[in-house]
C-alpha cells in the first residue's frame, strides 16, 4: 500500500506502533499488517541531566528525536521529569557521507543541512533533488536520511550555508511582535520546515523585525502569479497534503479492547487507499493514548508539533479525553471527529467538532418522527415488560409526543400471562397494527413473539408489524420470527452480510491483513473506521480543509454507518443525524432504509 506518509508518534509507553506495507511477489497482491514492535535498548545512547523548565517535549526537540524515543528508553519519565534527573537519549550512528548506489549516488544528510545546500553542493536544482526523492514532498529533511542524487556533478564538497535565491522568486515577510514560525507558515500555506530550508538563520530562532523569504509557486518559465487573495505555496513540500491524526488507545493493557481500535484504524487505512486512488494526498499520523479513559499521555501528545499541525483529528474514547481534545482542537482551529458514542456536550459549544454517534435523545426524536411519517394512520400498541425495566421509556416518550402532535394515541399492554388474548383484543382489523416493544431485552421478545405467532395463525388477514431496537440485530435466535412478523428496527449502524459492498470490503480486509477476521462486535470497528475515513477524506478531497460549509453536499455510500451532519447551533459543531430503519420482510429479504438526509 503506497501511502503518502504514515507516521507513528507514541508517548508514555515502551511500544512503538509501526504501520508496514508490503507486496506479495508470488500472489501479486498487496498485504498490510499493523504491527506492534518493542523498542529495544541497544546501548546506543547518551545521558542528559534535566534542568529547570525542561520537558520531555523540549528535550526531544533539542536532540531532534521524538517524545516516544525518550519514553521508550526512560519508562519512568511518562509520569513527569524531575529536576536533576539523568535520562537516556538515543543516538544515531554516523556512517560515511556517501554510499555507492546501483542507480548512481546516494547521500546521507548531515546535521544542519538543507535541500538548498545539498543541491548547491552537487550543482543541481532543488526541484531535481525533490523529483528524485519523492518522499521529500511529504516529509521534511532529517539528519541521517538517505537521498538519491540525480545525474549531475558528483564531486562531494564541504557542506555550505545556502545563499538566498533570487528575491523575485519569494515574498519578503517582516516578522511582527508575537509572531511564531508556525503561525507564519500557516499564513502562507507552507510549513515551518520549508521556511527554515530557505532561511537558515531561523535555526537560531525567530526574532521580531527579521525579514524572511517565503517561497512561491513556480512554473516552467519562472514564478507563476498568485490569484488575488490566494496565498503562495512552497514548492519544497507537498503542503497541500491533508494532515490527519488518529488518536486512540492502541496499546491499551486490555488486549481485547486494544484490538478493536487497531481494527478501526485498519478499516480507516482501506478508505485512505481508496481515496488515494482518486487523487487525495494525505499524511496520516498515529497517536497512541495508552489508556481508554486517562488523559496524562494524551496531554503530552498535545505538545508535539505534529499534533498542532493537523487538519483533522479522529479519536478519543472517554468523555475526559474528548473534552481535552475538543479544547485543543478549538484553540488550534483543527477539525475534530468524535467516532464513538459519548455523553459529552462539546458538540454544542465547539464549532470544530463533528460527532458521528448522536446521543440517544437525538436518535429517539429523529426515529419517532420517521415512525410517525411511516405509520401515520396505524394502530400503535406498546407492549411493556412485566417486572422489567422497560429501558426504552425515553423512546416511548419521544414517540408519544410525535403521535400526540398528529392526533394519534397509543394503547399499552403488559407482557403477562394474558398477553395473547389482550393483544388480540387490542388489534384493529381494518388498519395497520404496529406493536412497539417498550424494552429492548431478549426476555420481552421471548414472551411477545410466541403471542404474535399465535395471533397471526388465528387472524392471517390482520396487518401486524413489530417495531424494535438496535440490539435486536444481535438476537440471531429470533431472526426467523422477525421475518414472520414484518419487523422493523431502528439503528445508527447496520452491516448486511449479504450486501455485495460488505462482501467486497471483507474480502479486501482479509487480503490486506493476512486473512484476519473481523472481531465479532456491534458495530464492526473496521467498517466504522472505513465509513469515517470515506466521509471525511471525500469531504477534504472535494471541498478542502474548510469543508464544513459544504457538509450538506457531501454524500458517500456508507458501509455500516450513515453520515449526514447538521449544525447543532450558531456557535456549535456538527451532529450526525443519519440512521437506518431495517425492515425484515415476510419474503425473507431485508431492506435498509436510510434516514437523516
Amino acid at each position: 500500500m503506497n501511502f503518502k506518509y504514515v507516521k507513528s508518534i507514541i508517548a508514555g509507553c515502551y511500544l512503538v506502533i509501526a504501520t508496514t506495507f508490503s507486496m506479495s511477489a508470488t500472489e501479486g497482491i498487496h498485504a498490510s499488517t499493523l504491527k506492534i514492535e518493542i523498542l529495544q535498548d541497544n546501548g546506543k545512547y547518551k545521558k542528559h541531566t534535566v534542568t529547570k523548565g525542561e520537558t520531555a517535549y523540549s528535550i526531544a526537540r533539542l536532540y531532534n528525536i521524538s517524545v516516544g524515543d525518550i519514553y521508550a528508553l526512560n519508562p519512568q519519565s511518562d509520569k513527569g521529569l524531575k529536576l536533576g534527573e539523568e535520562i537516556k537519549i538515543p543516538t544515531k550512528s554516523s556512517p560515511s557521507t556517501q554510499i555507492a548506489s546501483a542507480s548512481g549516488k546516494s547521500y546521507l544528510v548531515k546535521s544542519k543541512e538543507t535541500l538548498y545546500s545539498i543541491a548547491k553542493q552537487f550543482d543541481i536544482k532543488v526541484d531535481d533533488l525533490v523529483n528524485a526523492n519523492p518522499e521529500l514532498k511529504v516529509k521534511p529533511l532529517s539528519e541521517g536520511q538517505s537521498l538519491v542524487i540525480p545525474t549531475g556533478k558528483y564531486t562531494a564538497q564541504a557542506p555550505i550555508t545556502p545563499a538566498p535565491a533570487s528575491k523575485s522568486h519569494f515574498i519578503e515577510h517582516n516578522v511582527a511582535a508575537k509572531e511564531t514560525l508556525y503561525g507564519i507558515a500557516k499564513q502562507y500555506n507552507t510549513t515551518p520546515e520549508a521556511l527554515t530550508d530557505f532561511n537558515p538563520v531561523l535555526k537560531d530562532g525567530l526574532k521580531q523585525g527579521m525579514t524572511i523569504l517565503i517561497p512561491t509557486l513556480q512554473s516552467g518559465s519562472g514564478v507563476s502569479s498568485s490569484p488575488s487573495g490566494q496565498t503562495p505555496v512552497s514548492t519544497l513540500r507537498d503542503v497541500d497534503a491533508i494532515k490527519i491524526g488518529v488518536v486512540l488507545p492502541f496499546l491499551n493493557k486490555s488486549q481485547g479492547k486494544s484490538a478493536r481500535f487497531v481494527e478501526y484504524y485498519e478499516g480507516f487505512l482501506l478508505a485512505l487507499e481508496e481515496m488515494k486512488a482518486k487523487g487525495l494526498s494525505a499524511n496520516v499520523y498515529v497517536f497512541d493514548m495508552g489508556s481508554e479513559t486517562g488523559t496524562t499521555k494524551l496531554k503530552s501528545l498535545l505538545d508535539t508539533y505534529e499534533m498542532k499541525d493537523l487538519d483533522l483529528i479522529i479519536g478519543g474514547v472517554s468523555s475526559d479525553q474528548i473534552d481535552v481534545i475538543s479544547n485543543f482542537a478549538k484553540k488550534q482551529g483543527i477539525k475534530y471527529a468524535i467516532p464513538f458514542p459519548t455523553k459529552t456536550d462539546e458538540t454544542q459549544k465547539n464549532n470544530q467538532i463533528f460527532q458521528l454517534n448522536s446521543p440517544h435523545e437525538t436518535l429517539y426524536a429523529n426515529t419517532a418522527k420517521a415512525f410517525a411519517d411511516m405509520f401515520g394512520n396505524a394502530n400503535v400498541i406498546y407492549v411493556t415488560e412485566s417486572g422489567g425495566s422497560n429501558d426504552k421509556k425515553d423512546f416511548v416518550s419521544a414517540l408519544n409526543m410525535q403521535l400526540s402532535q398528529r392526533g394519534m394515541k397509543a394503547n399499552s399492554i403488559a407482557a403477562n400471562q394474558n398477553l395473547t388474548s389482550n393483544l388480540s383484543l387490542a388489534l384493529d382489523r381494518n388498519r395497520k397494527n404496529v406493536i412497539v416493544a417498550a424494552s429492548g431485552s431478549a426476555q420481552l421478545l421471548q414472551n411477545l413473539l410466541p403471542a404474535l405467532n399465535s395471533i397471526k395463525e388465528e387472524q392471517p388477514n390482520t396487518s401486524i408489524s413489530l417495531f424494535g431496537y438496535t440490539e435486536w440485530q444481535t438476537y440471531a435466535q429470533f431472526f426467523n420470527d422477525f421475518y414472520k412478523n414484518d419487523t422493523y428496527i431502528f439503528t445508527p449502524f447496520y452491516l448486511s452480510d449479504d450486501d455485495y459492498k460488505t462482501k467486497q470490503f471483507v474480502s479486501n480486509y482479509q487480503r490486506w491483513y493476512n486473512n484476519k477476521s473481523l472481531i465479532n462486535t456491534y458495530p464492526k470497528y473496521a467498517a466504522l473506521g472505513y465509513d469515517t475515513g470515506i466521509y471525511f477524506l471525500t469531504a477534504l478531497l472535494k471541498y478542502g480543509k474548510n469543508f464544513e460549509s459544504a457538509v450538506n453536499s457531501v454524500s458517500v455510500p456508507a458501509l455500516q454507518t450513515p453520515i449526514n451532519f447538521d449544525k447543532t447551533n450558531v456557535n456549535g459543531g456538527y451532529m450526525n443525524n443519519g440512521f437506518y430503519i431495517i425492515h425484515y420482510k415476510a419474503n425473507g429479504s431485508v431492506d435498509k432504509i436510510e434516514y437523516g438526509k
